[in-house]
């Protein structure tokens, strides 16, 4: 029951964080230029009680995602070699990455409180106009804080999912998730190292791709997580066989 339950965190964490994020203010809903700190805040200042929300809901799923994977962590130790080091490393690397955006939500909370807050004008010592700057600046803290999971993301994607990969004897649904992770990781690792190396390419195309790698990888976690929750021998410990 374990693993089931594990599995069926993993897939509502992953949902509830697909939901997150597309219903941001500033994303799909009244979309704004992301790398346009200001105006990505405003978006969220001008809905700040959907912003708060959706930011609560994504640090939610991301905790429901750390419980769910590291209930495979015992199955990577029990796996040696190769494959149960590389799924092991992948996993505390995604933990890692995952409480980062955690502290970039928690950020991204602040953030939006200081803009409701210059929208009530000014209170005692601090006008409106300081509240909208010191906004700006926590929020910009926040994005950088998310770089670390934009740095890390790919060695965490790729490496989980290639020791997945070698529980599997044959090709099937999960084995082929998988390999979307691994897809994931490869493909935001080059568009990565393309931002650093070419800082003039457009950000927006880069952050497209990043976007689009990363529900690649989530549809193949959401895969495993319905093997966790169906109880497939290789993603559950009473199936475990070493």
């Amino acid at each position: 029951m374990t693993t089931r339950h594990a599995g069926l965190a993993l897939m509502a964490g992953i949902i509830a964080c697909f939901i997150g994020s597309m219903l941001m203010p500033g994303t799909i809903i009244g979309p704004v230029d992301q790398t346009d700190f200001p105006l990505a805040l405003q978006a969220l200042g001008d809905s700040a009680v959907l912003a708060h929300w959706m930011t609560l809901i994504t640090i939610i799923s991301l905790l429901l995602m750390t419980f769910g994977l590291l209930s495979l962590f015992p199955l990577a130790r029990r796996q040696g070699g190769l494959g149960g080091s590389m799924l092991q490393i992948g996993i505390i690397i995604t933990v890692i990455e995952w409480s980062s955006l955690v502290i970039a939500g928690s950020m991204r909370h602040f953030a939006i409180h200081l803009m409701q807050r210059a929208g009530l004008g000014d209170f005692g010592s601090l006008t409106a106009l300081e509240f909208t700057e010191g906004a700006v600046t926590v929020y910009t803290v926040a994005v950088a804080v998310t770089l670390t999971f934009v740095a890390t993301f790919p060695f965490g994607s790729a490496l989980t999912g290639i020791g997945l990969s070698l529980r599997f004897a044959s090709m099937g649904v999960y084995k082929i998730a998988s390999y979307m992770m691994v897809l994931c990781g490869l493909v935001g690792l080059v568009n990565f190292l393309i931002a650093l190396s070419v800082p003039d390419l457009g950000l927006d195309l880069l952050m497209y791709v990043n976007t689009v790698a990363l529900y690649i990888g989530g549809i193949g976690l959401f895969i495993t997580g319905l093997g966790m929750y169906r109880g497939r021998a290789e993603l559950s410990e009473e199936g475990d066989s070493g």
